[in-house]
């Protein structure tokens, strides 16, 4: 097959498309993968060809506006502002998807371009793979991830999804014809998920079954391949600058708590450290610090208690852990979970209250919502997790994990419902 895959957004969607890309290639594919410029580096490092969209996820991620409006809770103006950011950019998108697809067979594209995906598909006479990395579609165990981390009734579950595809359409719809027009494909009131239902389109489901058990036979076009994350030897690649002494400073003490502040909204570096530090010292604790994307690393502590380090890999470090908190994306849900860590999340914004909810239900975490987060709430989150019958939840829950290969079912996946 010659396949396209779309990986753009933040490194949570980026790298596991990438994964992704590399183990078709393996299976002897023809394979493009595109990105946003700030991670257009990672599929070379795969040995994967890869196009730049030259549009940049970090500035628009990391924009001041947006990170006001996530930390102070207001999702309503930073979806606004996400939909206006798409109208702003969408005749160079749709130009270099187009030229992207040119010769495929198959797309398979990620959430944030799904839309614009589906349609250049259809008009491309190209078979369309949606990866998505939580639960989107209707089901009867879960509201839709946008209503409610509570669970209803089947009935009333099913009922979210109906109601959140009325209300979102009319904002998507312009997107959708838009494109159809210029296409010359005529008008529809037909949304994406229900046109990927009629053409019997594959949808990964790119998580576990051992995390997410109430779905692990939900759909044959369905599948619940496991995280897509990388092997040891993408790893290395991946993560070779290396922070000096860190390994040795995990092993002169106890194994300390990992906070992965790298994608929360953090407006003051300075008070976030403080916050980790009195956290950190009420229990008794070590506290190891990845930055990220975030610029907490200026505010660096020198107290030996808390360490901050700008890049990490999370499959080497976060098994030396004790527990780990952070903001409950898939990805860094899938490290801390294949690490045998519990996990406390503090949730923003689209599905990370989900994994939230889902690792407590699971007993392996407890959540919060980052603007609830303080001294208080923190260590009333914190502190169970560090006790042993939530370590042994956890730790059992890993072993499953490790045993997954997420990259080599969802390949299979594509070559099955393609072939």
């Amino acid at each position: 097959m010659r396949v396209a895959l779309v990986g753009m957004g933040s490194r949570g969607d980026a790298q596991p498309m990438a994964v992704l890309a590399a183990e078709l290639m393996g299976r002897g594919h023809d394979v493009v993968l595109a990105t946003s410029s700030d991670l257009a580096w990672m599929g070379p490092a795969f040995g994967v060809p890869t196009v730049d969209m030259e549009m940049s996820a970090r500035e628009f991620l990391e924009s001041e506006q947006g990170r006001r409006w996530l930390a102070a809770g207001d999702v309503a103006s930073y979806v606004k502002w996400l939909i206006d950011h798409k109208h702003q950019i969408a005749d160079q998108l749709h130009a270099a998807l187009l030229e992207l697809v040119d010769g495929m067979d198959v797309l398979v594209s990620g959430t944030a371009t799904e839309l614009e995906g589906v349609v250049i598909a259809e008009s491309r006479g190209l078979q369309y793979v949606a990866v998505h990395h939580a639960p989107m579609r209707r089901n009867a165990a879960f509201p839709h991830l946008l209503v409610s981390t509570a669970v209803f009734s089947p009935e009333q579950n099913l009922a979210t999804y109906d109601e959140v595809e009325k209300n979102s359409w009319p904002l998507f719809a312009p997107f959708v014809n838009d494109l159809r027009a210029k296409l010359g494909l005529p008008s529809t009131t037909e949304t994406s998920s229900r046109r990927l239902a009629r053409t019997g389109s594959l949808e990964l489901q790119a998580f576990s079954r051992y995390v997410v058990p109430e779905l692990a036979d939900w759909d044959v076009r369905r599948p619940l391949t496991g995280f897509l994350t990388p092997t040891p030897e993408q790893r290395a690649v991946l993560h070779q600058a290396k922070d000096d002494g860190l390994l040795e400073w995990i092993a002169a003490g106890e194994a300390p708590v990992y906070f992965g502040f790298g994608s929360m909204p953090v407006l003051d570096a300075q008070a976030a450290l403080a916050l980790i530090s009195k956290v950190s010292s009420s229990l008794g604790v070590r506290a190891l610090v990845g930055a990220g994307w975030s610029d907490v690393a200026a505010g660096a502590l020198e107290d030996g208690q808390v360490r901050v380090v700008a890049e990490l890999d999370h499959e080497a470090v976060l098994p030396l852990c004790r527990a780990a908190v952070h903001h409950g994306g898939a990805g860094t849900t899938a490290s801390s979970l294949r690490a045998g860590l519990p996990t406390v999340v503090c949730s923003i914004f689209a599905d990370q209250p989900f994994w939230g909810a889902q690792l407590a239900r699971l007993g392996v975490g407890t959540t919060l919502k980052f603007t609830e987060l303080t001294e208080l709430s923190l260590l009333d989150a914190l502190e169970p997790v560090l006790t042993d019958a939530y370590r042994e939840r956890a730790r059992a829950i890993a072993e499953r994990l490790l045993d997954e290969s997420g990259a080599e079912q969802a390949a299979v996946a594509v070559e099955q419902a393609t072939s």
